[in-house]
């Protein structure tokens, strides 16, 4: 039994460049890291679901082209065993229209692996990441 689930997306540009949030001081997890886009499944919503209604949540947009990338189990220290679905996918609207119709978090931005690795994320972001560039 997991206490929670979510699904996430990746979205990457030419370059491989990875499109991340900055999650503002007063959010309700992570605040001031920079981390992915999406969120909780909700009761009888499936991670396919969860991504397009967060997508369009935070983003305004309509994913389009995103593939399952993997799926993790991890324990959250005070929290509990959770479970994370990520996707990836290609970035098909400019950076700046992205950032006009960001609804959560405080600022969007496109970064290389060498770049993320410098940036306050969580362990779990960490690993994420790694095996994603690993690909």
């Amino acid at each position: 039994m997991y206490v929670k689930r979510t699904s996430v997306f990746i979205l990457r540009d030419e370059q491989g460049k990875v499109l991340l949030q900055h999650r503002d001081e007063n959010a309700p997890t992570s605040p001031n890291h920079w981390g992915l886009f999406g969120g909780t499944i909700e009761d009888n919503e499936t991670p396919d679901q969860t991504l397009k209604r967060e997508a369009m949540e935070e983003l305004g947009i309509e994913l389009k082209d995103i593939k399952f990338f993997k799926r993790y189990e991890y324990l959250k220290k005070g929290k509990g065993r959770q479970e994370k679905f990520v996707y990836v996918g290609p970035i098909k609207h400019k950076l700046e229209q992205l950032r006009k119709q960001q609804k959560e978090g405080d600022d969007i931005g496109l970064f290389s692996y060498e770049e993320i690795k410098k940036l306050k994320i969580t362990e779990h972001n960490k690993i994420v990441f790694k095996e994603l560039f690993d690909k």
